[in-house]
């Protein structure tokens, strides 16, 4: 009896020791921007935006000779406000923790004089289940199907992909009138909450809050753009509501602003306030509310 207990023990014991810990990555918050590290090729210490509303990652032009990248063609993108043409890097190697991305594609984009030397896309993040903390600014990359992941106070919701691009179910009050959706995830954003320009003309959005202020974006496309900024009542998301949110209607005619398929874009001036998993594999995401709820917008 007492061998049985005992090999049982020893058999608990080795199955825990064995469960993979989570990559961890630090980050730094810089004007709701979520930035880390990586190494690319033989380079160490390359700034990256992280971005879950790019599906391919992407080299500031202006970095270019600090990673020594090999021209290899050129590409469509698709920004959002427009389209352009750009070069691309094939056969890259992207190393972030012990995590080693191999074989990795980038577009060249030319931002111009920002502090970041490329943008991490969703094709980096998938094939992990991934934890954005921000009560501790690191981000955790767990094994898929991990069952250490803590999900206690996280609201479940379902992870939408349309055309690729991370959203959610979501809506907002006006006068008393529900405005609902599919709302995509742009952590590389540094605003609250874009309205795609298809859905602000076709529910007169622009007649119906109060406008408070104009502001310029930049899209990838390399176009800068200006928009009305008005104050929406009420935000519902992940079961939270959110009052008096300053955002912005979009007016584009192209690119991923003007699309027919979603009625807005979240950035990460609103997303930086809820903690975050996301686990593409089971098209599941998780938010939590953290210390940033009541942060200025």
């Amino acid at each position: 009896m007492n061998c049985k207990y005992l090999f049982l023990t020893i058999g608990i014991s080795v199955a825990l020791s064995a469960q993979k810990q989570p990559t961890l990555i630090p980050f730094s918050l810089e004007n709701n921007s979520v930035y880390l590290q990586c190494r690319v090729n033989a380079v160490d210490n390359v700034k990256f935006l992280f971005d879950t509303g790019a599906d391919g990652s992407v080299i500031n032009i202006n970095a270019k000779k600090k990673v020594n990248l090999k021209i290899g063609g050129k590409s469509e993108n698709k920004g959002s406000n427009g389209v352009n043409t750009v070069d691309y890097s094939s056969h890259n190697t992207v190393q972030f923790g012990d995590i080693q991305k191999t074989d990795v594609l980038f577009t060249l984009i030319p931002y111009g004089e920002v502090n970041f030397d490329g943008v991490f896309g969703t094709d980096l993040m998938k094939g992990k289940v991934i934890e954005i903390d921000y009560h501790k600014n690191v981000i955790r990359f767990y094994d898929e199907n991990d069952t250490s992941i803590d999900f206690s106070g996280y609201e479940k919701m379902k992870l939408h992909l349309i055309d690729n691009y991370p959203a959610v179910e979501s809506s907002i009050t006006v006068n008393g009138k529900e405005y609902s959706g599919y709302f995509g995830l742009d952590s590389g954003a540094d605003d609250a909450l874009t309205i795609a320009s298809p859905y602000a003309r076709k529910n007169s959005l622009a007649n119906t809050m109060k406008t408070i202020g104009k502001a310029a974006a930049q899209g990838s496309d390399g176009s800068v753009y200006e928009m009305p900024v008005v104050l929406c009542p009420s935000i519902t998301f992940a079961h939270q509501f959110l009052y008096n949110v300053p955002i912005t209607l979009s007016s584009s005619t192209e690119g991923i602003d003007a699309s027919e398929k979603m009625a807005g874009f979240f950035g990460n001036g609103f997303l930086k306030r809820f903690n975050t998993i996301i686990d593409f594999k089971n098209q599941s995401i998780y938010f939590k509310l953290n210390k940033n709820l009541y942060s200025d917008f």
